[in-house]
């Protein structure tokens, strides 16, 4: 991801500390500028003057800018795949539509400016860089995963009547949690907290019941429905 670095100032040759944080310095100008203007409309000489560096440094480390383009999606590959399973949320624990509920919520707020801006940016440019598209899919199939391996424990516990191919069912059910506020993301539309946390309970919901979950009986809904003994009536 992009970091706030210092950049050098004055004249002079760079010191070996700032000679080793230079290639990072490159690739977080280029991100900041290919994600807020597009890549067709960025310069090398405007990445040189964001990152502080001359244009001469940034072509001696990258021929063209479709070279830069490349070395930021490879770097940020790593950073965001790992990023993701840090904060994966584990579908063997726990009741179904919880975990639905915590994942929708989970992806409808990743959408901050940066994560908006690969996003806007994948859609724009992975037709001329697959690494993008590789990117989205290594992102996006973790959730996928993740839902499915959900859906499978529920039907294993004979809680999911669908007979349907859950790997499938569950890149629906993604879809149908994460496209509202991944669009909205991306027209500069967010949405607020409130927001997400109802379109994705909607789009839970409306999903659950359509793959027939019966949702677990708690040790609450047991007491409720126990019959109350009547009182003795008076003489």
């Amino acid at each position: 991801m992009a970091r706030s670095a210092a950049r050098p100032t004055g004249p002079g040759r760079l010191s070996a500390e700032e000679a080793a944080k230079l290639p990072d310095r490159l690739l977080d100008a280029a991100l900041k500028l290919f994600t807020e203007r597009g890549y067709a409309q960025t310069t090398m000489d405007e990445i040189a003057r964001e990152a502080g560096a001359s244009t001469k440094t940034v072509y001696s480390r990258f021929a063209n800018k479709g070279e830069i383009m490349q070395a930021v999606v490879q770097r940020n590959v790593g950073q965001i795949t790992e990023r993701v399973a840090s904060s994966a949320i584990n579908p063997m624990q726990g009741e179904l539509r919880a975990f639905l509920l915590a994942l929708g919520a989970q992806i409808g707020a990743a959408f901050d400016k940066e994560t908006t801006g690969i996003t806007r940016l994948t859609y724009a440019e992975a037709y001329h860089f697959p690494l993008l598209a590789d990117l989205y899919a290594e992102v996006t199939g973790r959730a996928v995963t993740g839902i499915r391996r959900g859906l499978e424990r529920a039907r294993e516990e004979g809680l999911l009547e669908t007979r349907e191919d859950l790997a499938q069912a569950a890149a629906l059910c993604f879809g149908m949690m994460s496209e509202r506020p991944r669009i909205s993301a991306v027209l500069g539309r967010h949405l607020t907290r409130a927001e997400i946390q109802a379109h994705v309970a909607a789009a839970v919901d409306l999903f659950l019941r359509g793959c027939g979950y019966a949702q677990p009986e708690t040790k609450s809904d047991a007491t409720r429905k126990r019959p109350q003994r009547r009182p003795p009536e008076r003489r």
